[in-house]
């Protein structure tokens, strides 16, 4: 091995290229830092780009196609799948859509004058990096902060055959050699959910299986519930509260689940989503005595310090809610605290969730149980789909938007919406919460007709009406008392 003694001093060393990596080299080099980013793959962009992000929701646009068909058909146009067709041909825009995204940063990161550093990387000591090229070359560096942005990988039993063309994780789902008849989902959590519902909208025949009572608990519980009614009308079976002791690959080429009751279930797929793990193994981790938990994942303070200094850490290594708009913000704010710099803007703590199920569902803000828990009286009120003339153009009869107020100043605290264009609609939601918008505020809001941004002032018009009664009765009382 060729080994270069020579030590290279930087500012700033990112160890990965997805989202939350290139941001923050980014960001750190135009403010004039010397900045490297090491990335071990061919390609930049982490799973955002090459392992599931984009390829998934390019099938899901697919499946889009489909279900918006059946919401409003067209006559002489057949939305059914064309199961002769190769799973590939439903992924043919995935490859075009990451060669733009692996253009796009390198693109950013070479404007930055970020120095891109082929290679694996890992810690040798406090503010020491290694990296072994792809030549069998080994770089030294230096720098006082270093930022670990190495993503996750699917969870993988040692008890599951993954080599079985039937049971796959979620990046193996991705390679299938043609559309299953049926898929079971073991896992209700983002990732399970979106997948299940974006089959089911192609004709699948799906099953989810949760060990918990429901999906996604995080989530506010009527637009949750009103996402399960709606991917059960899609053909979506559940089967929560339940526990698999089994999952074996048959020689038919199909695998059987075997319950903890004795019952078994056998389908095409079986897709195991049972959470990630960081991709922290061989990164070094033990030469600066920093620890990570049994997934991997690595603890971080509000600024995304670990617990050694000079070592940060943003994105899905350090666990929920692992997704690229998050993990962006999280690599902003470390570089802010990096660099002794006040945070701009008015979104710290302000981190929209999309999960792109079919319908989507988007929330803002601390959720009913949190606020309730930090003293807050709340004011809920929604607005429908379906009284809405956009929504009933676009046949979502279903959908909902969510809105959370303080009871005393007004003030909107949470959103939440399920339905088309939620993970668009939340942003609206997030400016609002930022300016501490009140009811009233959006309900003499001007939108335009017609509209989903319409229901934002439906709800608040409804949430303003009932504070106006509730301050009326109020002041009834207090008049009542000192009579």
């Amino acid at each position: 091995m060729n080994e270069d003694s020579e030590i290279r001093r930087f500012d700033m060393i990112c160890i990965g290229s997805g989202p939350a990596g290139e941001n923050a080299a980014v960001l750190a080099a135009k403010r004039g830092y010397r900045v490297a980013i090491v990335e071990g793959e061919g390609l930049p962009g982490g799973a955002m780009v090459n392992t599931g992000t984009v390829a998934s929701k390019v099938l899901r646009e697919t499946a889009i196609l489909c279900s918006s068909f059946r919401k409003r058909p067209v006559p002489g146009i057949d939305p059914e799948i064309d199961r002769s067709v190769s799973f590939d041909q439903f992924l043919a825009r995935t490859t075009l859509v990451q060669i733009e995204e692996h253009d796009r940063i390198e693109l950013d990161l070479d404007r930055a004058g970020v120095e891109v550093i082929r290679g694996w990387g890992h810690l040798d000591g406090h503010e020491n990096v290694i990296v072994d090229t792809p030549d069998g070359g080994r770089l030294r560096l230096h720098s006082p902060r270093i930022l670990l942005a190495v993503g996750s990988r699917p969870n993988r039993p040692d008890h599951l055959d993954f080599d079985h063309p039937a049971i796959v994780d979620s990046t193996g789902i991705l390679s299938l050699s043609r559309m299953p008849d049926s898929l079971t989902v073991i896992g209700g959590g983002v990732i399970g959910s979106e997948y299940a519902s974006i089959f089911a909208q192609m004709g699948v025949d799906t099953t989810v299986v949760e060990s918990r009572s429901t999906l996604m608990r995080f989530l506010d519980e009527d637009c949750r519930d009103s996402l399960i009614d709606q991917m059960k009308d899609a053909g979506v079976r559940f089967r929560f509260s339940a526990e698999t002791s089994e999952v074996i690959g048959l020689d038919d080429g199909r695998a059987r689940i075997t319950f903890t009751d004795g019952q078994t279930h056998e389908s095409d797929v079986v897709l195991w989503a049972m959470g990630r793990n960081g991709n922290t193994k061989g990164l070094g981790l033990e030469t600066i005595g920093l620890q990570t938990d049994k997934r991997g994942l690595l603890k971080v303070d509000h600024t995304y310090k670990t617990e050694v200094p000079g070592v940060w850490a943003a994105g899905d290594v350090i666990g929920f809610p692992a997704l690229a708009s998050t993990s962006m913000e999280q690599s902003r704010l470390a570089v802010e605290n990096m660099f002794d710099e006040i945070a701009q803007g008015r979104m710290e703590g302000l981190l929209p969730m999309g999960v792109y199920t079919i319908p989507a569902i988007a929330a803002v803000g601390d959720n009913e149980e949190e606020l309730t828990r930090q003293g807050h009286e709340l004011l809920t009120s929604s607005a429908d789909y379906r009284r809405n003339a956009r929504g009933r153009m676009l046949g979502d009869d279903r959908g909902k938007l969510k809105l959370v107020f303080d009871a005393e100043s007004g003030k909107l605290l949470h959103t939440t919406v399920v339905g088309e264009d939620a993970t668009e609609l939340i942003h609206l939601g997030m400016l609002m919460i930022a300016e501490g918008w009140t009811a009233t505020d959006i309900a003499a809001a001007p939108f335009n007709y017609p509209s989903l941004s319409e229901l934002y002032k439906t709800a608040a018009t409804e949430a303003a009406d009932r504070m106006v009664r509730r301050e009326a009765h109020a002041s009834h009382e207090r008049h009542d008392r000192a009579a």
